[in-house]
């Protein structure tokens, strides 16, 4: 997350807060199986989670 934050000129808890919501959305626990999560999404389920 501070490598991250530092990159975007944001703080680290904006980052925490991004990926969190990011995870809560997904319905997943970890950075892991948000990855895993995202690849079996096809194109069409993109604009639900976007929303």
């Amino acid at each position: 997350n501070k490598q991250i934050a530092y990159k975007l000129g944001v703080s680290e808890a904006t980052i925490k807060a991004h990926v969190s919501a990011i995870l809560q959305k997904l319905g997943v626990d970890s950075r892991t199986q948000a990855v895993i999560a995202v690849n079996r999404i096809d194109n069409s389920s993109w604009q639900k989670i976007a929303n």
